[in-house]
Parts: C-alpha cells; structure tokens; sequence
C-alpha cells in the first residue's frame, strides 16, 4: 500500500509534501462542506458564540442549549422522533450496542435477546455475541427473517445492518423488513454514515421505510463527519430510547461535540445548505456517468457518488495520470484493497473529464 503525506486540506486537489499536486477523488467529504464558505462563517459565528469547546457533561447542572436547538433541527430534517448529538459516529454506533438489552427489555418483557450481523456491518454497531454473516446481504436479510418467524415470541431480536455497503459499494433493499412477524419484539439499528446526507432522499429514507412497515423499532446511527462535515455522530430514534441513552453514564461521562460546529450544524440546517449542495453532487455523478465508457470497470449504486473496483493496477494507473483515488485494507488489516473513487459536490467538469478520459483509457489498454 502506498502512502502519501500532505500539509493541505484536500479540495478538488490535493498536494502532497514533496510536493507533486494531484486530482483528488477520494475521502468521504462527499458535499464538499471541508471547502464550503457558507460552513466556515457559520463555524466562525459559532466559534465566538461558544468558544473552542465545552468542558463539561451535557448531563450537568448548567447545559448549553444550542445541542438540544440542533438536535430538534436534526431530527427535523432525519425525519425521526427525536435525534442524540453524539461526539462521534463511532461511539454513536456503539453508545446504542451497549444500551441496546436496556431499550429492548423497557419496551417489552423478554426472557433472551439475539443478535443478527449482516455482512461487513461496521465495527461501529458491533456488540454482544458477535458472528458477522459471510453471505450476501439479501440471502442473510431473508434468513434472518426466517429465523425470527421460527423462534420463540419470548425471543427479542436486534439486526445490525449498514445502510450502504462499504467500501465495496451495495445497495440494500431495505423493504424486505416488510416481511417481518408482526408483533414480536425486533430491533433494527442502521448505520448511516455513508448514506446520510449523500444518496437520494439523505438516507432519509431508510428510517421511515423500516419503521412505517410497523415490523420493527428502528434506531439509525450515523458519523457526521462524512457528507456533512461536522466532528460529531447521531443517533436518530424514538423519544423512549433518547431518554435511556441521554441517562446512561456513557453518555453522561462522554465528552460532547464542539458547540461551534453544532451552531454551525444547526444554521446549516435552517437554511437548506446541505440539500441545495447535494443538488450539484447528483449533477455530478450524473455528468460522469455520462462520460464513463467504462462502465463494467466499477461497482457502484445508482445516484450514489462512490466508484469502487478491485482491479489491482487501478490504482496506480490513475496515480501515473495525477489522479489520486484510495487503495487500502479497510476496516481490517487483514481485508482485501478496493481502489475506491469518491466525486464530490465541488469537483469541476474538467475534473470529470479527465477521470472518464483515464479510466475510459484504462480499460482499453488493460481490459
């Protein structure tokens, strides 16, 4: 694996110490909010509002109230109850697997739990009896349901699924949930961070389709630092679970997200900027897959701005044509490298150009 260092923030290029510049098509800044200004004068406003940080536990005596204002804003626009400000995705994802036999046994009276991990579920919403499946998302997704129809009503069950597959992308097709007993006590918990704010509705959408089909309680957690730029997580659920999760100590004993980017957060939302950038990401992919001849080079998802391929020589065949994109093991050492390319909503059309010329070139000479 090669590794790069630079002393810049990555844009629509990148350039690293010794000094080369490269087109730069990776990360996960997917609405280009690193680079936003409208972020950056909201983040100053908030900055001086609230200074560099809040040294204390959001369960203190004194609280600052613009956590809960965009914690309104947040589910607001999530589509959801209520929504948990959290200082990463990470420990979103893992506040909720800690709590997760609590919320299930408040909600109803059941002698055991059992778990379900999809393929390749983020170490984020990884708990208790952990055994990641090895089959494809719909034939686990269909077992799962099988098994629950066929266990015990005493039984509660907790499914842990991405909403996305990454960093190989799959698209899920959630409405399979559908096919869920009615009535019985099941949980699914969603990791979003690679949908939220990026694919179609915002990943919005996940939320509402699982939990309108009346089979199943529904909590999504998400990183914030990916589409929408902010050091933070959430965790998006029914008023209940917000309750339990904000009164339990690791919650309590955690330190909260910067209040300057949560104002910034909050504004961001009130003014519609997150949607108003995505409209020029999904002009984005549209552009490029309009370009790209190349189309059997990639796994990628409909209106989804992440092209992924496990060809060896990708990689460095765009690197040779200054065009930086990602190859690393992920999330494990031990996981096979995915040359992943990621169009942002700032890239430029001769950007785009220049990415299908290369790729369009590459599986002429190699393919």
């Amino acid at each position: 694996m090669k590794i790069f260092q630079t002393n810049h923030l990555p844009g629509r290029t990148v350039q690293t110490s010794d000094g080369s510049e490269y087109l730069w098509f990776s990360g996960t800044d997917y609405l280009g909010m690193g680079h936003d200004e409208s972020f950056r004068s909201y983040l100053q406003e908030g900055i001086d509002a609230y200074g560099l940080h809040f040294g204390a536990s959001r369960n203190n005596s004194l609280r600052l109230d613009i956590y809960e204002e965009a914690e309104l804003h947040l589910a607001n626009w999530i589509g959801t109850p209520t929504s948990l400000l959290i200082s990463s995705g990470m420990w979103a994802g893992q506040l909720v697997m800690k709590c997760i036999e609590n919320i299930v046994h408040f909600t109803s009276s059941t002698s055991s739990v059992q778990y379900h991990y999809a393929p390749k579920a983020h170490p984020a919403i990884w708990g208790n009896n952990l055994k990641i499946s090895g089959d494809h998302w719909i034939d686990w997704a269909y077992q799962v349901i099988d098994e629950i129809i066929h266990s015990s009503t005493n039984t509660a069950h907790v499914i842990c699924t991405d909403a996305i597959g990454s960093p190989m992308v799959e698209a899920f097709d959630f409405s399979v949930f559908a096919n869920l007993p009615s009535g019985r006590n099941i949980w699914i918990v969603v990791d979003a961070s690679h949908t939220l704010g990026v694919h179609k509705t915002f990943g919005k959408d996940i939320y509402q389709l699982i939990e309108g089909s009346g089979k199943a309680n529904v909590i999504m957690v998400s990183s914030l630092n990916k589409a929408l730029g902010i050091p933070g997580g959430v965790i998006a659920c029914e008023r209940s679970t917000y309750d339990l999760l904000h009164n339990a100590p690791w919650f309590a004993g955690a330190s909260p997200p910067a209040p300057g980017y949560i104002y910034a957060l909050s504004k961001l939302l009130e003014t519609n900027r997150f949607a108003n950038v995505h409209t020029m990401l999904s002009a984005n992919i549209d552009y490029f897959n309009q370009k790209l001849i190349a189309q059997d080079l990639f796994v990628c998802a409909p209106g989804y701005p992440v092209f992924c391929s496990r060809n060896p020589l990708l990689f460095d065949h765009l690197l040779g044509e200054q065009i930086m994109t990602s190859c690393f093991s992920y999330p494990s050492a031990n996981d096979t490298p995915v040359t992943r390319i990621a169009i942002s909503a700032i890239h430029q059309k001769e950007d785009l150009n220049r990415l299908a010329e290369v790729c369009n070139s590459f599986k002429s000479s190699f393919l």
